[in-house]
């Protein structure tokens, strides 16, 4: 099979490919929404948040896929960490379109923070984060609207599965592989799960009851702020998945995951999980394990009861004995 290759053009919003042509889109009819947009003609529902810093290049991609959803009632709100490349001048083009802001922070201060920025903006009934190197599908904002729509007041947010693409010469993008997820199904479940779950489409009013994402941890919430805020929701909403090919994420030398940070992310995480776990009643024990250069948690061990028997043991003998001693007097 040959493979599939994705081009960008970072200067020109006209010049960038389409994102799905037939060479590189392969559409399940069975993931195909229903023919509703009366969606379209409604107040919108969602804000796609992109915290972006530095991803000029890659950030048309992201946009172009906002804007090619086939539902027209989002808003999307791009959070520029203040960026020295010219990201700026790319998000302008797009700024004609009422339903897309532009914020530029003044100074670097991580994800966490563009995102708790975000969270205070943000007015819809849900939050959809978009990773700014990363791309939706056309379908991908109708079918989580329709999932979390129909999902009572106690899931948090919905996720699908991912294509997975890789950077090669030339600005091109080659299609790796498909990432099908499942369901997770509770908050022990998540911490051994190890792969990430893409799109993370939040309910927004759960964001806000868990108190959003957080600065106050190592490296001040610049790396895994994914887990953060999931470990946040886990431990009182449900998550739901949906089994359908929902979000391309690209692969490349600037990723923030790369392994350069490997030891940041792992400082980082195996803090979330202890606290998590702390939180959680203490009930197991994180035994952590590397995978594919990654700190993650292996499995959970069940932490021993201290034996109230034996405590109650030693009482009686302590009291025995002061009587003992008040009899000889």
């Amino acid at each position: 099979m040959m493979a599939s290759f994705l081009s960008i053009d970072g200067n020109s919003r006209h010049n960038i490919e389409p994102l799905f042509t037939e060479e590189n889109y392969e559409w399940d009819p069975s993931e195909e929404p229903e023919e509703a947009n009366e969606q379209s003609r409604e107040e919108p529902l969602v804000t796609v948040v992109i915290p972006t810093y530095n991803r000029a290049r890659y950030l048309p991609n992201a946009i172009e896929s906002v804007l090619n959803q086939t539902i027209d009632n989002w808003k999307l709100l791009i959070v520029d960490d203040a960026s020295t490349d010219k990201t700026k001048k790319v998000v302008q083009r797009y700024l004609d379109d009422p339903r897309i802001e532009y914020v530029r922070l003044k100074k670097n201060k991580g994800v966490s923070h563009a995102l708790k920025k975000a969270l205070k903006m943000v007015d819809t009934k849900y939050f959809a984060q978009l990773d700014s190197d990363d791309w939706y599908e056309p379908k991908t904002l109708d079918v989580c609207i329709r999932k979390m729509e129909k999902a009572g007041h106690k899931v948090a947010m919905c996720y699908g599965n991912e294509r997975l693409w890789k950077e090669k010469k030339k600005g091109k993008f080659k299609k790796k592989e498909r990432k099908k997820k499942r369901q997770i199904k509770g908050k022990y479940d998540f911490i051994t799960y190890h792969p990430m779950i893409y799109p993370r489409f939040y309910r927004t009013k759960c964001l806000k009851k868990v108190g959003g994402w957080s600065t106050s941890v190592p490296e001040k919430g610049r790396y895994a702020e994914d887990r953060q805020i999931l470990l946040k929701l886990i431990k009182k909403y449900k998550f739901k998945y949906i089994n359908q090919t929902l979000y391309n994420r690209l692969n490349h030398k600037k990723n923030n995951s790369r392994s350069k940070n490997a030891k940041k992310y792992a400082r980082v995480t195996k803090y979330l999980y202890k606290k998590a776990l702390k939180d959680w009643g203490n009930k197991y024990k994180p035994k952590f394990t590397w995978v594919s250069g990654r700190l993650k948690v292996g499995k959970l061990v069940k932490r021993k009861k201290k034996k109230k028997r034996r405590k109650n043991r030693n009482r009686k003998l302590r009291n025995n004995r002061g009587r003992r001693r008040r009899s000889r007097k």
